[in-house]
């Protein structure tokens, strides 16, 4: 951190406070900003990641085989009506 100090001083001069603070602030902010976006990109990656093995995972529906049934509701057997006697 000595070089950075360095440079920053053989540039500027020595800063005042109003500087100094500025500085800090730019740089706090733009390391917040930085991790803002990347702990939202890996969210949104995440999210990605799942909605793809869920489609990846879909598969088309076979039909229902309905079973046959002999009663008062439903009186129809092999295509004839079922009277009862």
């Amino acid at each position: 951190m000595d070089w950075m100090e360095y440079k920053l001083r053989r540039l500027y001069g020595k800063p005042s406070l109003m500087k100094q603070f500025i500085i800090v602030l730019i740089l706090g902010s733009s390391l917040g900003i930085f991790s803002a976006y990347t702990m939202i990109r890996s969210i949104y990656n995440i999210g990605r990641m799942d909605a793809k093995k869920e489609f990846m995972e879909l598969q088309h529906i076979n039909p229902l085989e309905l079973q046959k049934r002999n009663d008062s509701i439903f009186p129809i057997e092999n295509g004839k009506l079922k009277i009862k006697n």
